[in-house]
């Protein structure tokens, strides 16, 4: 039996860790005080994916359902238990359902370590449901940090205005602020996360003997390959709920597909402009980094594909879209103009293209 209630304080601690942070880094770093601001999260009992971040009077907030841990953990166990049931099946073993094997794998000093499929199942189902729940929690904080929320605010006085997770719960306009302008408060923060995520993940990569479980039985390099695997599960996931394929200039957000799209590219510019210094390990390269996380997302499109009887496929989807090319060109062209207006609320440096 799957106890949830671990990943409920897991995702609530990780929040106040990570905004805790960020707190320091504007301090230490950027010589600001921000002593007054505080973080309050919420996990709401609710099934439905969903949440909310706002801010009041130095309160910032950010809800959680937690059908957000539920849903994404029960998707991800039923794919590492798929994979498990089908190696079974291949050894005719019957009654899958209640078999698991054991195994064998020797280190590479020789010494033998001994792993348990239910154990493996578990473990990796709990790290990709991690992995979503960072971006989720580091994109609300992007809003919050990024001044999106009290920009918002900004725009009618006396009254709180909710960034919510998904556009279906959000059918209030506010003053002067189009649906150009939110899209472009969500490619903000979706950057944010993408940012951040990549920084721990480089992070959890040089300590990997210090951090990573061994039952989960990965290498350090895979662990770009579950990240991307994770994130891009959770876009074909939202895309399937909210069926936002279409490109309209009334919403308040881009397409799924467009937003992993863009998070992709920015990680790639990361790698490729050298932002990060990063320590490669023995066997390790920037080639072999690159590779592992473009095939993460093509197997989560693969296994999602293959589960719901999809197709999608977001390079082909973006690449031959004339609509994605002149939606997502919009969105870039407004930050800068939206950055300016950001700037008197934002906590921390706001990003600024080389191009203007």
């Amino acid at each position: 039996m799957v106890n949830k209630e671990d990943f409920y304080i897991d995702i609530k601690n990780r929040a106040k860790d990570i905004y805790d942070q960020y707190q320091y880094l504007v301090k230490e770093l950027l010589k600001s005080d921000t002593s007054n601001y505080r973080l309050e999260f919420y996990l709401k009992d609710d099934s439905s994916l969903g949440g909310k971040a706002w801010s009041k009077n130095n309160l910032d907030n950010i809800q959680i359902n937690k059908g957000v841990i539920d849903n994404y953990f029960d998707y991800f166990y039923g794919f590492t238990k798929m994979q498990t049931d089908d190696f079974l099946e291949k050894l005719h073993i019957e009654d899958v359902e209640e078999a698991s094997y054991e195994f064998i794998k020797f280190d590479g000093n020789g010494n033998p370590n001994l792993f348990d499929s239910k154990v493996i199942d578990y473990k990796l189902a709990g790290l990709l449901t991690i992995f979503v729940s960072r971006f989720i929690i580091t994109h609300e904080l992007g809003h919050l940090l990024n001044g999106h929320c009290e920009y918002l605010n900004s725009k009618e006085q006396n009254d709180i205005h909710y960034i919510p997770m998904f556009e279906k719960d959000n059918s209030k306009n506010i003053k002067n602020v189009s649906s150009l302008d939110f899209r472009t408060l969500e490619m903000d923060a979706d950057a944010f996360a993408a940012t951040d995520n990549f920084r721990n993940l480089l992070l959890i990569y040089e300590k990997f003997e210090d951090m990573v479980d061994k039952d989960l039985n990965i290498e350090p390099i895979e662990l770009f390959y579950w990240w991307s695997f994770a994130i891009r599960s959770n876009f074909l996931i939202t895309q399937k709920i909210l069926n936002d394929e279409e490109y309209r200039p009334d919403k308040k957000h881009l397409p799924s597909v467009a937003r992993w799209v863009l998070i992709l590219g920015s990680i790639i510019s990361i790698i490729d402009e050298g932002v990060y210094k990063i320590n490669y390990r023995t066997g390790d390269n920037k080639e072999k980094l690159l590779e592992y996380i473009t095939k993460g997302f093509v197997f989560a499109e693969k296994q999602y594909n293959e589960r719901f009887y999809t197709n999608f496929n977001s390079l082909e989807e973006s690449i031959n879209s004339t609509d994605y090319s002149n939606f997502v060109t919009a969105t870039q062209m407004n930050w800068e103009n939206l950055r300016n207006e950001l700037s008197k609320f934002s906590r921390l440096p706001l990003y600024k293209s080389n191009n203007v």
